[in-house]
């Protein structure tokens, strides 16, 4: 679809007027100085063109050769200025990719025929593409790609986020980014324990409950672990004694807190305690672990008296 263009009469309704964002002004027929006044307009175009427009062009400079404008390019703080160049090769017969990189502090020019870089991994800026056959390429074998790095997708990253990734620092990029888990390192894991609690019904008035130690990646830690655990008819609910509630085949009994209530155990090896649980009625009941000044909550529905 071609695009709208003024119509004659929002042509003619221009004339004798000046363009207020650069100044042009446009000439009413007959105007005395019309040639003048039309090469300071050129000038002025070609001065605001040289600004950004031709920064970095790629241009056909012979049938298998291309040349790229002088330009500058900037990297957080840091400005980099390419002096241009000319008769760069290209292959034959093939979709030539064009782009700049850095080397040893400095813009490199880059023709390849397998493809731009991955942006995460080899920061870059993207010139152009040329397509090549029979030993030559016209001028609309020339694709720009330079505004898809003057364009970028917005995102929610504010100023304070940039300045802390000065110079693409892996410390301070660490300061900002914010790891998963499963992303910190094996010993910080497991210095963050947390629990996991599993219930279990043997439908004749009893029943258990595991307490698991895992690191923060949700992995069993292998070594003992001091718990405190005590058992609620309520979510997070003080102690209730009217059931059998105590320590049982996995972990030890460091100290009775209330009787059939309230422990502090240790772990066995392998970082797991296990509850017994004898009640006087059916219903669900709950359990909570404490690790690290950490409360942990399971439940399970006894069945069976």
């Amino acid at each position: 679809m071609s695009e709208i263009q003024l119509t004659d009469a929002e042509a003619n309704a221009l004339h004798g007027t000046t363009d207020s964002d650069t100044d042009f002004k446009y000439h009413s027929p007959g105007d005395a100085g019309y040639f003048t006044e039309g090469q300071r307009q050129r000038h002025r175009m070609l001065t605001i063109a040289k600004a950004i427009s031709n920064a970095l062009r790629v241009y056909r400079d012979g049938s298998l050769t291309f040349g790229v404008r002088p330009g500058t390019a900037g990297d957080g703080e840091t400005a980099y200025s390419y002096a241009g160049s000319t008769a760069n090769e290209l292959t034959d017969d093939a979709t030539n990719y064009i782009y700049l990189d850095i080397d040893s502090a400095e813009l490199r020019l880059v023709c390849n025929t397998t493809g731009l870089p991955g942006a995460s991994a080899t920061p870059h800026i993207p010139l152009a593409t040329i397509i090549t056959a029979d030993g030559g390429y016209g001028f609309d074998d020339i694709t720009d790609l330079r505004a898809s790095a003057v364009f970028a997708l917005l995102s929610a990253m504010t100023a304070a986020n940039a300045n802390t990734l000065v110079a693409g620092s892996a410390s301070n990029a660490d300061a900002l980014h914010v790891h998963s888990a499963a992303g910190l390192q094996d010993a910080v894991q497991d210095l963050m324990p947390t629990i996991m609690l599993t219930g279990t019904d043997e439908a004749d008035g009893t029943g258990g409950m595991s307490i698991e130690v895992k690191d923060a990646a949700g992995n069993n830690l292998t070594q003992r672990f001091r718990v405190r655990t005590w058992l609620s008819t309520s979510d997070f609910g003080a102690p209730v004694a009217d059931n059998n509630f105590g320590v049982g085949v996995a972990g030890t009994e460091l100290r009775e807190i209330t009787a059939n209530a309230d422990y502090e155990a240790i772990t066995d090896a392998t970082g797991l305690v296990e509850m017994a649980m004898n009640v006087a009625v059916d219903g669900t009941y709950y359990v909570m672990a404490e690790i690290d000044g950490r409360i942990y909550s399971g439940s399970v529905a006894i069945t069976g008296n």
